[in-house]
């Protein structure tokens, strides 16, 4: 769609405009609608335009039964809103519909049209849905999700302070937190390479593996 003389570029501008005066569409309406546009066009018949069609399709810049494309998908001053919110941290819907103040049903009409347009992406964590930037690479969603976490957030700056090992009950009792949740968050960070254990009198003992912690810090910084 680069130049005005490609075949491809001519049919894009042809949905645009048939977009602007149809809400919805299927193929066969717009390949109709297109065909009659460019008859005198010798380098485009209905085949080709059927072709381009499904080209757009699969590159997601064209969805059938909406009016929208790619290219105006975040108009909407709400849904750039909320992308914008995404592209700076990875959220679920509460936390969307808290810092955008909408509700749920909005919500999830936004981020469905930003989710099929592949603007964003979403992962299950902890049985919630989080949805990321889908430029981000998702070897790496653990952390973004994790490290954001005030739990997280608080066993990390205890070890970053304290400089030592610790028994699961020593953090608990600091931190004033039931033992079972740090238990299972130190396991989470354990299999993010962000904390080291070791055995002591049949005791494991916990740091924080800080190498890792301000590479992987700096790595999700510099995204």
């Amino acid at each position: 769609m680069n130049s005005p003389n490609n075949a491809e570029y001519i049919v894009f501008e042809l949905i645009e405009e048939y977009l602007k005066k149809k809400p919805f569409f299927s193929i066969e309406d717009i390949v109709v609608f297109i065909n009659n546009r460019v008859k005198l066009n010798p380098d485009i018949n209905k085949n080709k335009i059927e072709k381009i069609i499904k080209k757009l399709i699969k590159r997601r810049i064209l969805i059938p039964g909406t009016k929208l494309m790619k290219n105006n998908i975040i108009e909407h001053p709400v849904r750039n809103e909320i992308f914008n919110l995404i592209k700076q941290t990875p959220s679920n819907i509460n936390e969307i519909m808290n810092a955008i103040d909408i509700g749920s049903n909005q919500a999830l009409w936004h981020l469905s049209c930003l989710e099929k347009f592949q603007f964003v992406r979403s992962r299950k964590f902890d049985n919630q849905r989080v949805f990321f930037n889908s430029d981000l690479n998702p070897e790496f969603d653990e952390l973004y999700f994790y490290l954001r976490q005030n739990f997280i957030k608080e066993i990390i700056n205890f070890m970053l302070e304290e400089k030592k090992d610790f028994k699961i009950t020593e953090i608990a009792n600091r931190l004033k937190k039931n033992y079972n949740t740090i238990k299972k968050y130190l396991k989470i960070l354990q299999s993010l390479k962000l904390i080291n254990v070791k055995k002591q009198n049949k005791k494991l003992l916990f740091s924080l593996n800080e190498d890792k912690f301000f590479e992987v810090r700096n790595f999700i910084n510099e995204e």
